[in-house]
Order: C-alpha cells, then sequence, then structure tokens
C-alpha cells in the first residue's frame, strides 16, 4: 500500500462517519419522527461514533506524519528479495 492510498483510505473513512455521526443526530434529536426506541439507540452509539472519529483523526494524522518510504518497506515486509546473479 502507498501512503496516498492509505490517506486517501483514512480520509474516505472519516467523511463516512461524519455522514453516520450526523444520521445519528438527526434521529436522536427527533423521536417522535423516527420514533423512540430508535432516538434512545442513537442515542447510545453516539459515544461510539465519537471514539471512531477520534480515532480516525489521530491516524490520520499519524500516517500523515509518515515517510513514504516506512509504507514501501512494511508493504515489501515477509518477501524475499531476488539477488541478480550476473
Amino acid at each position: 500500500m502507498k501512503k496516498e492510498e492509505a490517506v486517501a483510505s483514512l480520509e474516505d473513512a472519516g467523511r463516512t462517519i461524519h455522514e453516520v455521526n450526523a444520521q445519528i443526530w438527526t434521529t436522536a434529536l427527533n423521536p417522535t419522527h423516527y420514533g423512540w426506541g430508535k432516538s434512545i439507540a442513537s442515542i447510545v452509539a453516539i459515544p461510539v461514533l465519537s471514539a471512531a472519529s477520534v480515532g480516525q483523526m489521530v491516524s490520520e494524522a499519524v500516517v500523515k506524519q509518515i515517510s513514504p518510504s516506512v509504507f514501501e518497506s512494511v508493504s515489501n515486509f515477509g518477501q524475499t528479495k531476488k539477488k541478480d546473479d550476473g
């Protein structure tokens, strides 16, 4: 995996978490529209999504600080190097 792919993947995850978080808050704050059961379930999910959001932001910040060469070496970990017989 290349660094750019990892950053893009984390950014996509962040957008997804943000969208789900917005839906959860809307459901939690409108129990008469969505029903009390869904509203209470949404209230319970808010801390989980908040933790996921923080984790995603920290992960993205860390990945952006890592050198691209680290991604190359980790991607090649465990593969045997081919020696040139010439």
